[in-house]
């Protein structure tokens, strides 16, 4: 239990009540494992939310309560990452003063016009979703949160220090199987067929990004995992309204 309670204290804003000294680096490690279900968990907050807003008011109205409760929900905290990476990659020339960027806790303006553009388009996507797209409203909270899991696996963490070193569990490949495994189950219930060619979508779409990412930063940072979830999210959604 403790390694769920670990995995949404640090994925949502749900409170709860902790105390982050009594655990070790092991348990950090192991609560990625329920990365996938505070996916779910997430999606399925949305989904409630939508069903009542959408008794209530029309449907515009309805995606600004969507993003609202999303933000809301997990603290901005990807959303923060994504700034954060996208200042640097942007900002420097080389991996050592990107990542040096990356550390400045003070926005840039690539970073602020990277959050408006990926609010704006995930607003959209709100706006849009209609009864049919509902269960991809759920599944892409839970790519998104296994898109994190893919990268720590795959990918070196950059630097010595930091936040996402807690979590750090290269070439742990058991988790890997795992989390993918249970993703994709996941992901079938929900949709079917159509959600196994999300699913193998968006992992494509994961790894090239992620593959760019380290190439420019020399590995991936706490930051860049914020990045890929959210990216991956919003890619889930717009494959789901291609396939549909």
């Amino acid at each position: 239990m403790r390694y769920f309670l670990i995995a949404l204290t640090f994925l949502t804003r749900i409170p709860l009540s902790y105390k982050k000294s009594i655990y070790q680096q092991e348990d950090f490690q192991k609560s990625i494992y329920f990365f996938p279900i505070i996916g779910l968990l997430i999606g399925g907050i949305l989904w409630g939310s939508y069903y009542l807003f959408d008794m209530i008011f029309p449907q515009l109205i309805t995606a600004a309560l969507l993003l609202f409760i999303y933000v809301v929900l997990t603290g901005g905290l990807h959303l923060d990452g994504l700034i954060d990476t996208v200042d640097g990659l942007y900002g420097g020339m080389t991996p050592e003063r990107r990542l040096e960027i990356m550390k400045d806790t003070n926005p840039g303006a690539f970073g602020v016009l990277g959050a408006v553009l990926i609010l704006v388009l995930k607003y959209s996507i709100y706006a849009q979703i209609d009864q049919g797209m509902l269960l991809f409203l759920v599944a892409a909270p839970v790519l998104g949160r296994q898109s994190m899991v893919w990268v720590q696996v795959f990918y070196p963490y950059a630097r010595k220090e930091g936040l996402g070193k807690l979590f750090s569990v290269y070439h742990n490949y058991t988790l890997f199987g795992v989390t993918t495994g249970i993703t994709l189950v996941i992901s079938f219930c929900l949709a079917q067929i159509a959600g196994i060619f999300i699913f193998l979508l968006t992992a494509v779409f994961c790894f090239l990004m992620a593959s760019q990412i380290a190439r420019l930063l020399g590995g991936l940072t706490g930051d860049t995992y914020g990045a890929v979830c959210e990216l991956s999210e919003i890619f889930a959604l717009l494959a789901a309204f291609i396939i549909i």
